[in-house]
């Protein structure tokens, strides 16, 4: 166990009471509303370059925290996650999301903090299809 852990185990509080408040937020309102919210509050943690790649692409680029490699996350919450190689190119598709029924804004959010946060548990928990399935090959 490293120096860091009580650290880290606040921070997984802290995570977890944050999606408690959103979930019951999300029972709160009327569903465009609490769409437009879960998309602003995920805007507002992207960084810069982030933002700008969403807004172009409809989709943004992260680093796992553990491994350095690079995901894309994808607007949706299912198979919404490519584990990108070392050129870029989609090697799998992943699945994995919060409990409860949430907003995208909020999935896509939560799985941005699990691999930068909590990258291992993440895949483990993940479900995965190779990208390779999914792919229409150049001709």
């Amino acid at each position: 166990m490293s120096d860091d852990q009580p650290a880290w185990d606040s921070l997984r509080g802290r995570l977890r009471r944050w999606w408690i408040e959103r979930r019951t937020a999300a029972s709160i309102g009327s569903l465009c509303e609490v769409h437009v919210r879960a998309m602003r509050l995920l805007n507002q943690n992207l960084s810069d370059a982030e933002r700008d790649q969403y807004e172009r692409c409809g989709y943004f680029e992260v680093m796992g925290g553990t491994t350095g490699t690079r995901y894309r996350i994808r607007t949706g919450d299912q198979m919404n996650v490519e584990q990108l190689d070392k050129n870029g190119r989609p090697m799998s598709l992943l699945c994995f999301t919060p409990e409860g029924r949430l907003p995208i804004g909020d999935t896509m959010l939560a799985q941005k903090f699990a691999l930068e946060l909590f990258e291992r548990e993440a895949l483990r928990a993940a479900n995965r299809m190779h990208a390779r399935r999914f792919l229409i090959p150049s001709g």
